[in-house]
């Protein structure tokens, strides 16, 4: 394989480095974040936090995806008739990566947009504090939704390493 694959394979790893601290940190922040602050002020910070986070974990995945094909295609270049060798283990990542996609869809697009619209200047004439426990339902969800993405995306790096060292 040319050496520009070193540099994919580094992104891609930076890539899912960044994804699982990331959705880790989120994880363990909103606990900390939910035993420290009333209620009302937990879902404002909490709406805050997830504007930056949702599009931070988007290019992380983004990146993920665009890299692993990339590679994925060098790969296959480069082995042959042999590539049907690895299909079981890549099957498995790439499922495990179509349902990580669909999780973060639904926390980013049902969830995330739900929460974040409902509060701030863009309100919809709302006070923040008139949809506190709506907030936190849709709060409680991401948190769910990003523990699911989160497993999904350690059998991913599993699958991968098992891709490497062999199944």
């Amino acid at each position: 394989m040319p050496r520009g694959y070193f540099w994919i394979l580094y992104l891609h790893i930076l890539g899912a480095c960044l994804y699982v601290g990331a959705v880790a940190f989120f994880a363990i922040l909103l606990q900390s974040l939910r035993r420290r602050l009333p209620p009302e002020e937990f879902a404002g910070e909490t709406a805050a936090i997830v504007r930056f986070y949702h599009p931070f974990i988007l290019v992380c995945m983004g990146v993920l995806i665009l890299t692993g094909a990339w590679y994925l295609t060098g790969l296959k270049a480069a082995m042959g008739p042999g590539f049907g060798a690895i299909f079981v283990p890549l099957g498995l990542k790439l499922g495990t990566v179509f349902l990580m996609v669909l999780g973060m869809s639904f926390q980013f697009f049902a969830l995330g947009l739900r929460l974040t619209r409902g509060t701030g200047p863009a309100g919809n004439g709302r006070p923040p504090a008139a949809g506190t426990e709506e907030r936190l339902a849709l709060i409680g969800a991401i948190e769910r939704t990003n523990l699911v993405n989160l497993l999904l995306g350690l059998l991913a790096i599993f699958f991968g390493l098992a891709l490497n060292k062999g199944f």
